[in-house]
């Protein structure tokens, strides 16, 4: 018997029918267009779920009202004296900032100054409800303006001090505080401790000097003896460590000088005070999580903190070393 053609074939021991050789490509060829777009579409898909969960674009259930509200909690100002130039403080001194805004009911905001009395000014007015101040300007405010301290920075060393350090170039000659008759000085802000704490010692007379000159910021005089535009200077010891081996040499220390303060005015709310206050104690450099938080604060505040008297700060006439 003959096979009528219709296109199929067949096979008797399989009990199948099989299309012709070019049917079967066709069927082929449209199942593997719509496996690629399958396949496409899952990749898209899982790219976009792995997207999302890296930037976190998605409104989580877990914190739906930050992501939607604006933070309406009361906007609170920190002031700071022009230690510094405005690109070093608000670098090391604004993550302390973000950290009080986490840690406290208050939105804190750094509130820089040009000079240290303007911050003094911006504590009196209530343009700021704190301030971190100089050692000698608090000192020399604290009554008139009605202020107190409320915390101190630790050192390195665990203890609330610092010392001024007066410097000279690796190459100069000079050894030794007598060696700067007939020099050239440069010095800090005159309202900065540095800036003072030779000629209240009676270690240096301006008048033996061929030139004092004074600058706003302390990183400002290490670069004017680099250059080698003055023959010395005065800073603070952790602004000069930075320097070690950079060009620069430490010849004279002062005896420890109580860390500069943490203030507030009388009129300040006790409440912020208070939450200033617990945020900063919390800090413990020797928990692993805290030690970390602080990598990105200014040196002087990456050791903590410990609370402040008025009584703690009175002007300093030991000698040096």
């Amino acid at each position: 018997m003959k096979e009528k053609k219709t296109g199929m074939k067949f096979d008797p021991d399989l009990r199948i029918i099989k299309p012709y050789p070019f049917i079967s490509k066709v069927f082929m060829r449209k199942s593997f267009i719509w496996t690629a777009i399958l396949i496409t579409v899952i990749f898209t898909a899982g790219l976009f779920l792995l997207y999302s969960s890296l930037l976190d674009i998605r409104v989580t259930r877990q914190d739906p009202v930050q992501r939607i509200l604006p933070d309406t909690r009361p906007q609170v100002f920190f002031g700071v004296v022009s230690r510094y130039s405005p690109h070093l403080l608000y670098e090391g001194y604004q993550p302390l900032m973000d950290y009080l805004s986490r840690q406290t009911p208050f939105r804190f905001r750094l509130k820089l100054s040009h000079s240290y009395d303007e911050t003094i000014e911006q504590l009196r007015n209530g343009q700021v409800v704190a301030a971190f101040l100089g050692t000698y300007i608090y000192l020399k405010s604290r009554k008139k303006d009605h202020l107190h301290c409320i915390l101190k920075p630790l050192n390195k060393e665990g203890k609330p001090f610092f010392r001024s350090v007066v410097i000279t170039g690796s190459h100069n000659t000079i050894r030794t505080l007598s060696d700067l008759q007939n020099k050239r000085l440069a010095l800090p802000s005159p309202l900065s401790y540095s800036a003072n704490w030779l000629f209240f010692e009676r270690r240096l007379s301006k008048k033996h000097l061929a030139l004092v000159r004074y600058f706003n910021f302390h990183n400002t005089v290490v670069y004017q003896v680099l250059k080698g535009n003055f023959d010395a200077g005065v800073v603070k010891d952790r602004v000069a460590n930075a320097f070690t081996n950079k060009g620069i040499r430490i010849i004279y220390r002062s005896a420890p000088i109580p860390a500069s303060p943490i203030v507030v005015h009388q009129n300040t709310n006790p409440q912020i005070s208070k939450a200033i206050t617990d945020a900063l104690l919390k800090i413990d450099i020797r928990q692993p999580k805290f030690k970390k938080l602080v990598e990105s604060w200014d040196a002087e505040f990456r050791y903590g903190f410990v609370p402040a008297r008025d009584a703690d700060y009175v002007f300093m006439t030991g000698g040096g070393q």
